[in-house]
């Protein structure tokens, strides 16, 4: 099969079935209801990473004496914090996941919110001895089935008022005033439903969130292995090579288990536990290296222009990890000339650091940390670990030797390209 049937086939079959796939509501809606999650999480995170000091239990003196003294100090407002931030993640999956439902449908968002709210907390609580609420499902356990509520419960909603089920105001009622009564008949309907749900859970002595972790658990535990993470770093950069965004339409399949994943460790840290999930949704930052070391591998041995005009346009870009100078630029969508050392080094972006973490030769990572740090020291951050910067060097050093051999030989196609096009051009003269 030669490139340009390749090029047709991605044009004719793959690009039309992945943006089908990519088009779906439910789909589209999940995207963004993952992300509504991720500032929560990050300032969670500070809280948790000041209310337990990452040091050694033998570790003393200087500062980690005066950490763990502000900490102590400081227990109860620094647990809240990372309570709420963390703790409280699947409301925030909720939030995002219903404003992008009716932000899609062009419908009325305040109450479907307050409706999916009440849902929520009703379908994911059970009753404790004394009266009390068991909350459990809230947090990491409780992200899937906040997907689901978030999406089907203004979706009913909208289906009832569509059917009829509503109060019709007059058009001289204002609309502020008018949505709301016009919604009372569809909302108790609604809550009628999602009431008769919790009774069906209730006697089988479970909730929504168990029950939809329980049909997911087989796939957390699939995606927490080294085939997982290769898998993906190779899918993701098979669609970038084709001109789509790889970690969008990946990540619509896998960071919903991903967020649960690092929401878990980070729960499991600050009980006294360790980390447990590799593949998680900050363990996933490790997968996108692969640009900064193609770009230092172009700085190394570019003797063309070309080349050397991408290397300075994205080196800068590169360093806080925004890569699309380096894909449109090199470029390496459809560049045949660099494929398979391109894959090899975001499968080894994937690979070193989890048998890293799988050997204990640095923790698994457990704090949120923004995409556009730089590597380096993000890869510190996440795990409070100083090895953690040894395995990114090392990973670095791989990955560029890799790059080197194919840069050089399309560096090398490009020179004379540029020497062929100097040489017609003198001729025309």
């Amino acid at each position: 099969m030669n490139r340009e049937s390749i090029s047709n086939w991605v044009q004719e079959k793959l690009i039309p079935a992945i943006a089908k796939f990519t088009s779906f509501k439910f789909v589209k809606c999940m995207q963004e209801g993952v992300v509504a999650c991720m500032n929560a999480t990050m300032i969670g995170s500070i809280f948790m990473l000041m209310m337990i000091p990452p040091f050694p239990a033998t570790a003393s003196g200087g500062i980690v004496d005066a950490w763990r003294a502000f900490s102590a100090a400081n227990a109860g407002w620094l647990n809240m914090g990372y309570q709420i931030g963390l703790n409280a993640a699947g409301f925030y999956i909720l939030i995002g996941m219903v404003n992008a439902v009716c932000k899609h449908d062009k419908a009325p968002l305040v109450n479907n919110m307050v409706l999916a709210i009440f849902s929520y907390i009703c379908l994911q609580c059970s009753f404790l001895e004394g009266g009390g609420l068991d909350i459990g499902f809230w947090g990491a356990k409780g992200m899937m089935a906040a997907l689901l509520v978030g999406y089907f419960v203004p979706e009913l909603n909208m289906w009832l008022r569509k059917h009829g089920i509503k109060i019709k105001m007059p058009d001289s009622v204002p609309p502020f005033i008018a949505d709301p009564i016009e919604e009372i008949f569809s909302s108790f309907g609604t809550v009628a439903i999602v009431f008769a749900v919790k009774l069906i859970f209730a006697a089988f002595g479970t909730t929504l969130g168990a029950f939809v972790n329980s049909l997911f658990s087989p796939l957390f535990s699939a995606t927490d292995s080294l085939t997982a993470v290769l898998i993906y770093c190779i899918l993701v950069r098979i669609l970038w090579f084709f001109g789509l965004h790889g970690n969008n339409i990946a990540g619509a399949v896998v960071n919903a288990v991903l967020m649960q994943n690092f929401v878990a460790n980070a729960e499991a840290v600050a009980s006294g536990g360790q980390p447990t999930y590799i593949f998680n949704s900050a363990f996933q930052q490790w997968t996108t290296q692969g640009i900064l070391f193609i770009v230092l591998a172009v700085i190394l041995v570019a003797k063309s222009e070309q080349l050397k005009a991408v290397s300075k346009v994205s080196l800068a870009p590169a360093l806080f990890n925004i890569g699309e100078p380096t894909t449109f630029g090199l470029p390496l969508i459809l560049n045949f000339d660099i494929f398979v050392p391109y894959l090899i080094v975001f499968a080894l972006n994937g690979l070193i650091p989890y048998l890293a973490c799988k050997f204990g030769f640095m923790n698994i990572p457990y704090i949120d940390v923004p995409f556009t740090v730089p590597a380096i020291i993000k890869v510190f951050v996440m795990s409070m670990d100083f090895r953690a910067i040894l395995v990114y060097l090392v990973n670095a050093v791989a990955c560029i030797l890799i790059m080197i051999p194919a840069i050089k030989k399309y560096d090398a196609k490009l020179l004379a390209q540029e020497h062929a096009e100097a040489n017609e051009a003198e001729a025309a003269l």
